[in-house]
């Protein structure tokens, strides 16, 4: 299925996948790469719509465990640069294993969590425990998340360290000596490093420092200069020792962490298993908790080339209004191969019935679940939604021309199982040009695959048996004169109007019913009775 950046970003779809929360590097991967499934893949979809309706009944039923398999996927780290190092036989560091056992350890706590819900789950989304890692990582079973070159990996790196801390230990007595040496031999009281500030005034004492054989000069401030005590012979034997057994500890240490990662590499197929596992999964729960905070229900997938939506919700504009105190009418709607037409007022809610068939497509396309009552649908080749403003600056075309350039592509289509959205087809031109080539469009669409629905202020445009004509219901209120007072006393306005607005869909039979919603809207803003009357008159004879 194709979708332009254009039709996304007229459908706000970025809606839909800023409220898929995922929590792993992996999960944020298969979010960014998901895409509408085709009509070859129609086995797929159903596939994956079976596995969001699994794993939403398995959240609410057992939330908690949900929440734990969550807080696991939150301290996941991103490995897939150490393993590619490993792919390319490169040495891991000490930091790199500690990462690679952090995620051998969660998927163990994985494991443990998902054996609970009792779920016979494909292998695609399933993450293992990796026993022999477990082990590898902690040779003397600790248990801890940390990582080092332990002496379990070599009995010779443990036989160097040992030396090492012999030898530090010997370092640390000397030097202990040397500090008591001087504390009784200058009566004074040194710091735990050997160390000994004195004020410049106190030249004496200065002097007495610098001539004393077992101190030297440290640094010195434009106040104070600072002594500390120097090594002894045996001191400077051990150093150099000392740093000998070091440069082998490191070289040791290297040849453990290049048999580790030679250990590790032969393991690279179930890590990247785990970690394709741990994304689906993550990916298949956050579209779990999405379908279950928007009220969303499994859309079923037929072969019939149709569109139908019971009680449908925009979730981006039911947010909107809900933060203004009002409700989204739910949209109710079979389309069919063809060309539909929506009517109404211009404030009658055709462009938001537009945006919701479209969205709710592009949900099911994609694998989710659709905030409705009931949704069925057969895929489609693309979605294609012409709204608003279609200027196109960098080709210096005109609203209008913008407008038909991008129905041109779109017509390219019509002979493939697509929908094409065009809300006010031909706006940006005179009426007697718009209603013309808006009647050929129509004409050419009308018997073509594709299902076509377009919203116009042309009157006349559906009057065609082969056409199908949807009205948005409009004002229900029968009072006007109360309303309208209502509205001039709290000085809402054109705003108060949509708490009365019907804009739910009927079907026109009858090529003769004319909505007056326009005549009525103007009525409850206070138009002059005398005006409304002769508009009436007209409208009846024309």
């Amino acid at each position: 299925m194709f979708i332009s950046r254009e039709t996304a970003k007229n459908l706000e779809l970025d809606f839909i996948f800023d409220n898929i929360t995922v929590y792993t590097p992996y999960g944020e991967a298969y979010k960014k790469a998901m895409r509408p499934y085709g009509i070859s893949e129609i086995n797929e979809l159903k596939e994956e719509l079976e596995r969001v309706e699994k794993i939403s009944g398995l959240i609410e039923k057992r939330r908690y465990d949900f929440i734990e398999m969550r807080n696991h996927f939150k301290h996941i780290k991103d490995i897939r640069l150490t393993l590619k190092r490993l792919q390319q036989d490169e040495v891991l560091s000490t930091t790199e294993f500690f990462e690679i056992k952090l995620f051998v350890n969660i998927l163990k706590k994985l494991d443990k969590t998902l054996k609970k819900l009792k779920w016979d789950m494909s292998k695609d989304i399933r993450p293992k425990a990796m026993e022999y890692l477990e082990k590898l990582f902690d040779p003397g079973r600790t248990g801890t998340n940390t990582f080092y070159i332990y002496d379990e990996y070599s009995k010779e790196l443990g036989v160097i360290r040992k030396e090492i801390r012999d030898l530090e230990n010997k370092i640390s007595k000397e030097k202990k000596k040397v500090r008591k040496k001087v504390e009784e031999d200058l009566n004074i009281r040194l710091r735990a490093n050997g160390e000994i500030t004195v004020n410049k005034e106190d030249a004496d004492l200065i002097q007495k420092f610098k001539v004393y054989e077992f101190l030297t000069y440290s640094v010195e401030t434009y106040m104070n200069i600072t002594f500390r005590t120097t090594n002894t012979l045996n001191i400077d034997d051990y150093n150099k020792k000392l740093q000998e057994l070091k440069n082998l500890e490191e070289e040791e240490e290297l040849s453990v962490r290049t048999i580790l990662s030679g250990k590790v590499k032969k393991q690279l197929i179930d890590i990247e298993k785990n970690i394709e596992a741990v994304g689906r999964l993550d990916l298949l729960a956050a579209k779990g908790y999405h379908a279950i905070g928007f009220k969303g229900v499994k859309p079923e997938i037929t072969d019939t080339h149709s569109i139908y939506i019971l009680n449908g919700r925009n979730i981006k504009i039911e947010q909107s209004l809900r933060r203004e105190g009002r409700r989204f009418t739910p949209v109710t709607v079979k389309l069919e191969k063809g060309v539909t037409c929506i009517t109404g007022a211009n404030m009658g809610g055709k462009t938001v019935s537009l945006k919701t068939i479209g969205f709710l497509l592009a949900m099911a396309q994609y694998g989710m679940f659709v905030p409705a009552e009931k949704m069925k649908l057969s895929l489609k080749d693309f979605i294609f939604f012409s709204l608003g403003d279609m200027q196109s600056t960098d080709k210096g075309l005109s609203t209008f021309g913008g407008e038909i350039l991008k129905i041109k592509e779109a017509i390219k289509d019509c002979k493939k199982n697509g929908l094409i959205l065009i809300d006010e087809l031909a706006r940006g031109t005179n009426p007697k040009e718009g209603y013309a080539l808006s009647k050929a469009i129509i004409n050419y669409l009308k018997d073509k695959e594709t299902i076509t629905v377009i919203t116009t202020h042309f009157d006349g445009l559906a009057d065609d048996g082969e056409v199908k004509h949807l009205q948005v219901r409009g004002l229900s209120i029968e009072d006007f004169e109360k309303i309208s007072s209502m509205i001039q006393k709290e000085k809402q306005g054109i705003d108060m109007l949509h708490y009365y607005m019907d804009y739910r869909l009927r079907e026109i039979k009858n090529a003769g019913e004319v909505p007056k919603d326009a005549i009525n809207i103007s009525r409850l803003m206070g138009l002059d009775e005398e005006i409304l009357r002769d508009a009436e008159e007209i409208l009846n004879k024309s």
